[in-house]
């Protein structure tokens, strides 16, 4: 079968796509062997396949977390196709990452996309496999080092001298999901609970939903996010918390606080970019390389 025309300009996530599914293909694909985790269908199953199941709601939380342990252990361990292999398991949620950095530098895609994976290489050799939350923490590095180039990027644009003609300057970024970035980086909360106030209150997913997915009581998890969000505000210099009861819709106190913030890079932020989330983005993969990318912005004022 001939490839089609577009597939040239495609990125590195792109690549990662058509590597991963050729190290999955028949006759032997690159599978996990039946028995190594509990709760997995008792065969042995390819990593597209793997892949699927993890991403399917029904999979509980403790399943998604050891099977990601088992791929980065061999990642870790073994290196070649199951480094690839567990970056493929992870592509979705690395686009849903990046997806907000892409949009505030199209001109940069392929880069952003390159750097989140040099990220997630980062990540895989200094992450321990016996840790929780893994896929989110492998995410969020990755995540981490294409949004330094993000930034290193719209400071360059912002250099008094470089342009010929007078611009709008840019705009103070303060999203709250790049608080959360740094709050983790600072040493304030720990990504899981980034992750909880992240999802709970910018991605859409309720605390009931959360409360399953990490197999607590929902008022648990109500309070481990209020001592979270405290931390964090205070951290900021914020407002105080409100009292408990009041609503749990919307950003909440973060958000407030992040309004005043300007250290942040990048104002968008993708929907439930982690491994649980809805998995690839609901465009056809023929839509998704992006060849915009290759246009510089014109309009710096987005």
């Amino acid at each position: 079968m001939s490839r089609p025309s577009h597939a040239m300009s495609q990125g590195p996530f792109d690549t990662l796509e058509d590597a991963f599914e050729v190290l999955c293909a028949e006759p032997r694909p690159l599978a996990l062997e039946a028995g190594v985790v509990g709760g997995l269908p008792a065969r042995p199953l390819p990593l597209t396949e793997l892949r699927a199941v993890l991403l399917h709601p029904s999979t509980g939380y403790r399943v998604r977390n050891q099977a990601i342990a088992v791929l980065l252990d061999r990642a870790r361990s073994e290196g070649g196709r199951w480094t690839v292999g567990l970056a493929g398991v992870l592509v979705f949620g690395l686009r849903r990452a990046t997806s907000g950095l892409c949009e505030v530098c199209p001109h940069k895609a392929a880069d952003i996309e390159a750097e989140a994976l040099a990220g997630l290489l980062e990540g895989i050799a200094k992450t321990d496999p016996s840790r929780n939350r893994l896929a989110a923490r492998l995410i969020w590095l990755a995540r981490n080092r294409a949004k330094a180039l993000v930034a290193k990027e719209l400071a360059e644009v912002g250099r008094p001298g470089r342009h010929l003609t007078s611009e709008v300057p840019a705009r103070p970024y303060g999203h709250p999901d790049l608080v959360l970035v740094e709050a983790v980086a600072e040493g304030v909360i720990e990504a899981a609970d980034a992750t909880l106030i992240g999802d709970t209150r910018l991605g859409g997913m309720s605390l009931a939903e959360a409360a399953s997915r990490l197999g607590m009581a929902v008022d648990s998890v109500r309070h481990r996010r209020r001592r979270a969000e405290a931390r964090v505000v205070a951290w900021l210099g914020g407002p105080p918390m409100p009292r408990a009861g009041a609503p749990d819709e919307g950003p909440g106190v973060l958000g407030a606080a992040a309004e005043s913030s300007s250290s942040s890079a990048v104002r968008f932020r993708a929907s439930t970019p982690y491994l649980g989330g809805e998995g690839r983005p609901r465009i056809e993969r023929a839509n998704d390389r992006r060849p915009a990318a290759c246009q510089p912005p014109t309009d710096t004022r987005r």
